[in-house]
Formats: structure tokens, C-alpha cells, sequence
């Protein structure tokens, strides 16, 4: 699922457990994924190439200071650079000046719905996540047609799974699957529907409506509802002729399966699904993000651990 959102890069490593994949493997995607060769930041060199080229035309041009750029003339170009500079830098991993772009944005045009959206994205990917909700609160404020918010409301889904507010995600996922027009979007809508319930342990997780969609990702609600293995996943990925693709549909495998496993008190080996799914480097996607978030918060409560026995 392509990019909306999560957090500060992290050295993370998958442990490699298999070389080669094994067909009877009780974790057949962790080990594909851990018997690929490492992988480099897809789209770097271009990412890179963007960046430059904007800045170079920012310098070539000035904007004025943030505070004016609104009065000038100019402001909807000028914010639409610096949108473009923060995405840019954003997909390059570089969230902190990704965040002053889009502040600029938001400063050249402090009505455009869109520009909080894309900062709110960003103050996620370094947990700021209080910081990102009021952007997407003030962004959804702005919104002056039904609908018009949808991608607001996504990452807000996102903030509340993140946070673990289950009735919140469900809620929401609801109300966003039933107004969702696109297919492929809704799907993806529905396997987070599912997580969010089966983390908050309802062992048989309710749909808002049956599906005939049959494309990526139906696997993966097949998977999570007992009605497909994850080896069947896994060939849907192998299926991808695409290499850069597959890298993409097998981070999301990963992530989902990683959840799937969370909810059902598999830590330590959701805990390798998010690190192989991080290890691919998709900055691109929210799965990558959000498998970073989890393993965040696995760190952060291993380290309390320890002092809360201590404390006793």
C-alpha cells in the first residue's frame, strides 16, 4: 500500500535463520525474504536527482520568508515546490528536512488540505505522532467536500493502529470501506480491519461486505481469514514478474503476516517479519513504516521490562 505513512531509520536486522527457503518451513515468507540478496534503496540515484533539481530552482528563485509567502503572488508555486522537495527527501529518508518542506508548504498555502497530510506523513515517520495527529486534524478541517479528506482519514487509521486504539481503528475502517469506491483500496482497508480486531482479540473478526475483488491484496485477506496458507502468499509473490514489484508485494506479505502473528502471541517471530519487511527498504510504502513502528514499540517495552521488575 503506497505511501501515507513512521519512523526514525533504525539498523534493523532480520536475522537471517534460512539461506534457502524450505518448503515445509513454518515461516516460508521470512525465509524468502531472508534468502534475497541485500537490497539497495530502490530509486535512489532519481530521488536523489529530484532533489537537487528543485533546490537548484528554489536558490535560482527564492520564495520570500515563510511568514509573507502566503501574500505573494507566487504562493501556490511556491508551495507546490516545496510539496515536491519533501516528497522527494521524504522518499530518500531524509524526514527531518522532508518536515521543514512541508512546513514551508503548509506556510505558502495554509488552506491546501493535502500539505498537512504530507507533513503529518512525515512527523509519523519520526513518531512524533501527537504532532502528526493535530496536522491531520487541522488538515481535515479544511476539507470542504465529502470525501475530499479520505487520505486524511487513512493515516489517522494508521495513528490509531499505531497507537493501538482498537475501537477507534475499527470505527473508522468501517466508515472508510463503506464510502471506498476503489476495489484494491477497500481490500487493503478490510485486511486492516481484521488485524485491528484480531489484535484486539476477537478470535472471529466481522467484515463490512464480502468482496469479489481477486487481485493483490486478496491473498492476503484469504491468508489472514484461515482461508489460504501463507506458502499460497508466498507464490502470489513469486508470481510478480516485476523484481521491483515483488519486492513491493512481498513487503507488504511480510507486514501483514508479521500482524497475524502478533495476534497470535508470536512476538519474537512477528518481530523477524517486521525486520525482514524493514530490511527491503520500500520507503515508500506504509508497511514499511509501520513494521518500524512495531518493532519501536517492541524495544521500548523490552527496555521497560527490566526496570519495572526492578522498581518492584
Amino acid at each position: 500500500m503506497k505511501r501515507a505513512p513512521a519512523f526514525a531509520a533504525l539498523l534493523v536486522s532480520a536475522a537471517a535463520i534460512a539461506n534457502e527457503p524450505d518448503a515445509a518451513s513454518a515461516t516460508p515468507l521470512f525465509d524468502y525474504a531472508t534468502a534475497q540478496p541485500t537490497f539497495t534503496q530502490p530509486f535512489n540515484e532519481l530521488v536523489r536527482k529530484q532533489i537537487a533539481s528543485i533546490e537548484a530552482e528554489l536558490a535560482r528563485h527564492p520564495p520570500p520568508p515563510d511568514e509573507d509567502c502566503a501574500r505573494t503572488l507566487g504562493a501556490i508555486r511556491f508551495a507546490r515546490q516545496y510539496a515536491d522537495l519533501g516528497v522527494a527527501q521524504s522518499n530518500a529518508g531524509e524526514y527531518e528536512d522532508a518536515i521543514a518542506a512541508f512546513q514551508k508548504a503548509v506556510a505558502c498555502s495554509p488552506r491546501a488540505s493535502e500539505y498537512y497530510g504530507d507533513l503529518a506523513a512525515d512527523l509519523m515517520h519520526v513518531g512524533r505522532l501527537a504532532d502528526a495527529r493535530a496536522a491531520l486534524q487541522r488538515g481535515l478541517a479544511l476539507v470542504e467536500y465529502p470525501g475530499g479528506g479520505s487520505a486524511l482519514e487513512s493515516m489517522l487509521m494508521q495513528l490509531d493502529f499505531i497507537d493501538e486504539r482498537w475501537a477507534d481503528t475499527v470505527a473508522r475502517l468501517r466508515a472508510m470501506i463503506a464510502t471506498e469506491s476503489d476495489e484494491e483500496r477497500a481490500e487493503y482497508y478490510q485486511c486492516f480491519l481484521w488485524l485491528a480486531q484480531r489484535r484486539a482479540g476477537v478470535r472471529q473478526p466481522e467484515l463490512v461486505k464480502q468482496s469479489e475483488f481477486d487481485g493483490w491484496p486478496a491473498p492476503l485477506l484469504q491468508m489472514l481469514k484461515g482461508d489460504a496458507t501463507e506458502a499460497q502468499v508466498l507464490e502470489h509473490v513469486k508470481d510478480q514478474r516485476n523484481e521491483q514489484r515483488r519486492r513491493e508485494v512481498l513487503v507488504e506479505a511480510l507486514y501483514y503476516v508479521g500482524q497475524l502473528r502478533l495476534a497470535n502471541g508470536e512476538t519474537e517471530t512477528a518481530r523477524r517479519y517486521f525486520a525482514a519487511a524493514v530490511n527491503l527498504k520500500v520507503l515508500y510504502f506504509i508497511e514499511h513504516h509501520m513494521a518500524l513502528a512495531e518493532i519501536t514499540k517492541m524495544r521500548e517495552r523490552s527496555a521497560e521490562a527490566p526496570r519495572a521488575v526492578s522498581e518492584r
